[in-house]
């Protein structure tokens, strides 16, 4: 464990809170300790940054204080409490984003990108998974075929389906090598499977090193929590990187420690419980 904390940062889906959820109560406990200890909080997700469904999640989870940071898109976006403002890095070209939902088209699969955030989605088709976004993130959606989804330049493409996909999906892209773009898979669970396209530049260690920088703080007073393939750069990047016991071998693998809890028994509040504040 580190021996100073300066920057907080985690995941949401799967590390901070189960899909949708809200915080457990230490979680929640602990995040509110570490702000009143002049710690900066902040979030690291793969979900586009708005106002309503993500920077302002602090006030959806009843923290009583806004978060200092936001990373979103797996690092593409950085919103920081001080200018108030979003900034993107290393998009994906339309011309990059037409081929890649040219080879994905025959897998049968959705292709959604976010055009404004939730505000409004471009996507293939309507399936269970878009239904479930416009329900909780009242999300307005389009839909078309190539043409349309690759009119613009995109943060990410996400490709959702069922997991009985998954190696047609892999060997697909295996087929379609790019140094243009790479892939992480960002949610897996028994009736979906998401993977996602994005600039190989791209990932949460490095918006959080971008913060970190400009704030004057090292990289080894940094805490960060994550749970899959999207949160690796995250947990190398941090002083001290922590996989959820949920988590995906290939983010256990880098990090420095394993919760012993899964999200769903507040493994992120035990965690700090037990390895930070006992004794304190």
């Amino acid at each position: 464990m580190i021996e100073k904390i300066s920057i907080f940062a985690a995941d949401i889906d799967g590390t901070l809170v189960e899909k949708g959820g809200y915080l457990m109560p230490r979680t929640k406990a602990n995040m509110q300790r570490l702000h009143e200890e002049g710690v900066l909080i902040g979030i690291a997700s793969g979900r586009p940054l708005d106002k309503a469904h993500t920077i302002n999640k602090s006030a959806f989870w009843g923290l009583g204080f806004e978060f200092d940071f936001a990373i979103g898109m797996n690092g593409g976006d950085l919103w920081t409490k001080e200018t108030d403002e979003i900034e993107h890095f290393y998009q994906l070209s339309a011309e990059n984003v037409r081929k890649i939902v040219t080879f994905m088209m025959p897998i049968d699969c959705n292709i959604i990108i976010y055009e404004k955030a939730y505000d409004l989605i471009r996507a293939r088709r309507v399936d269970d998974f878009i239904l479930m976004s416009q329900a909780r993130n009242h999300s307005y959606v389009e839909y078309g075929g190539i043409d349309f989804l690759s009119e613009n330049a995109t943060g990410k493409i996400e490709v959702q389906c069922h997991p009985r996909y998954e190696n047609l999906i892999k060997e697909t892209i295996a087929k379609n090598p790019s140094p243009d773009w790479t892939t992480m898979v960002t949610y897996r669970d028994e009736d979906h499977y998401t993977i996602e396209f994005m600039d190989p530049r791209i990932g949460k260690g490095l918006a959080l090193e971008m913060y970190a920088k400009r704030r004057g703080i090292p990289l080894d007073e940094i805490i960060a929590f994550g749970d899959l393939e999207n949160d690796i750069s995250l947990l190398k990047k941090a002083g001290w990187g922590v996989c959820l016991k949920n988590g995906s071998d290939e983010a256990k693998a880098v990090a420095n420690d394993v919760t012993d809890y899964d999200v769903a028994a507040d493994g992120v509040g035990r965690y700090l419980d037990d390895h930070w504040f006992r004794g304190r």
